[in-house]
């Protein structure tokens, strides 16, 4: 995976990248498209086929975008609406280019990502129908009330509804951290088919969630950051925006995220079945009867890069950090944030996975150092520090960050999405009665992200010219000029 970036230290012009307009494009006509789907009971399929490209061993992506830099010796591929998913695994093909015969059968080709389920389509803004007994409403808004993250059980839901599909033994729950913003009456929830059914599913899903962070007026924080970080490879989960019906009556407009389970690491993963940790308190999310977490430790007590190379996909954290450092995103791993997972590939090691992205993009200044930025009162990332202290992950840091402004961060195609997406939504976000902040201050919302990845876009720039050309650490960790 370095070797694709270490291709692309000449930081190659945003203009140069075929999404600049083609996935501009894409994303206007999709906001036009019609939202009614066919869909299937317990069938996952991905939204956009990808195909291998026999020249790079990388892959295209559905919206026409090729997968710059990737190498047939990476693994590189798509996760549906990607550009190159090749940190998370690394697989050779073996095969006789030249026509000629090994004498041996060809190896198969190298695995790839699936693309992100037919439910998180950009042209699509789906209504999802929930019926609730009025018993269990009661009770979801006590907890939401009583804002206690310990106290969010599951409930029996009578009815979950999507256009012919129709469930009747799914579970609902609170979700999200609602302790912050007290004063919300727009409840976020999760709703679990296999709660009490094992092998339920939606669309192939096990859970869908529905986020509302009261912060995210745009309605669009989540939904272009992990985009963005899909477009460059990082493991991500997909989202679009969604509006949701409650007993008959329109309850609002939320932005639908996949959940990072068993079904996210199968689709990310050639080896999905490692154990998962979320980062807040290290708690585990699959293999859960495993009481053996010696991995975990050795990833916790690691002192040295060695050590932490030994047992972290340090390509792949790097480039993840380097995604959440040019969106920003204050709350993530790059920051010191709690709001991410891990996962033990069996084959990598620790990977990590970006979660709960509202407080990405204008949360933070626009010239926000990509290198030594903190947040206040955080969390530690002493894997972050050991990795970028070391003079030649430092390099690869720095080269990472080349790569997603040139991959993920080119302003005309992020403008072109939030025009596109503003307008999908338009009517969904003005008409949602249980929203807390008005019409308006969506609108200024909208307006500001637009403004904004244009601002940081040009303040990221100028913080690679000075490194590229030859700059170097100060006191602060800032560059300084040569």
């Amino acid at each position: 995976m370095m070797a694709a970036l270490l291709a692309l230290s000449g930081c190659p012009s945003p203009a140069a990248d075929p999404r600049a307009s083609d996935a501009g494009a894409s994303d206007i006509e999709a906001a036009t498209t019609s939202s009614s789907a066919t869909t299937t009971v317990g069938t996952a399929t991905t939204n956009e086929g990808s195909t291998s490209s026999p020249t790079t061993g990388g892959a295209s992506s559905g919206d026409g975008t090729t997968a710059a830099g990737a190498s047939a010796t990476t693994g590189g591929g798509t996760g549906g609406d990607t550009t190159m998913a090749a940190a998370t695994t690394t697989a050779t093909t073996g095969a006789d280019t030249t026509g000629g015969t090994t004498g041996a059968p060809p190896e198969p080709p190298p695995w790839e990502p699936r693309g992100c389920p037919d439910i998180y389509k950009q042209d699509l803004l789906p209504t999802f129908e929930l019926t609730i007994a009025p018993s269990v409403l009661s009770q979801l808004k006590d907890e939401w009330a009583e804002a206690n993250d310990e106290n969010k059980p599951d409930h029996p839901l009578q009815r979950f509804r999507y256009e012919d599909i129709e469930i009747t033994s799914a579970s609902i729950r609170l979700r999200g951290n609602d302790k912050w913003w007290a004063e919300q009456k727009k409840m976020q929830f999760e709703v679990s088919f296999n709660t009490y059914d094992k092998s339920g599913r939606f669309m192939g899903l096990k859970h869908v969630l529905f986020d509302a962070a009261r912060y995210n007026e745009s309605f669009l924080r989540d939904r272009l950051a992990l985009k963005i970080l899909r477009d460059v490879g990082v493991p991500a989960p997909c989202a679009n925006n969604a509006r949701l019906v409650l007993n008959g009556d329109y309850y609002g407009l939320f932005t639908s995220i996949e959940k990072v389970d068993s079904e996210f690491l199968e689709r990310w993963f050639e080896e999905p079945n490692g154990d998962l940790y979320k980062r807040a308190n290290w708690e585990k999310k699959t293999n859960e009867d495993d009481k053996d977490d010696s991995h975990l430790e050795a990833l916790l007590d690691a002192d040295t890069v060695k050590e932490l190379d030994a047992v972290m996909n340090l390509d792949e954290a790097i480039l993840e950090w380097a995604a959440e450092a040019v969106l920003p995103d204050a709350d993530g791993a790059w920051a010191g944030g709690l709001n991410y997972y891990v996962y033990d590939d069996p084959k990598t090691g620790f990977n990590v996975i970006p979660w709960d992205l509202d407080a990405t993009f204008d949360r933070l200044p626009a010239d926000t150092d990509p290198y030594v930025y903190l947040k206040p009162n955080d969390w530690g990332r002493p894997f972050y520090a050991i990795a970028t202290k070391d003079p030649g992950w430092f390099g690869k840091y720095v080269e990472a960050i080349a790569f997603v402004l040139a991959q993920g961060y080119d302003v005309p195609t992020l403008q072109a999405r939030i025009d596109a997406w503003a307008a999908q939504i338009a009517e969904a976000a003005a008409s949602d009665p249980n929203k807390p902040f008005s019409t308006q201050a969506h609108l200024d919302a909208v307006k500001a992200q637009r403004s904004y990845v244009a601002a940081r876009a040009a303040f990221v720039k100028k913080w690679l010219k000075c490194w590229q050309d030859g700059g170097t650490k100060g006191e602060d960790g800032k560059c300084d000029p040569p």
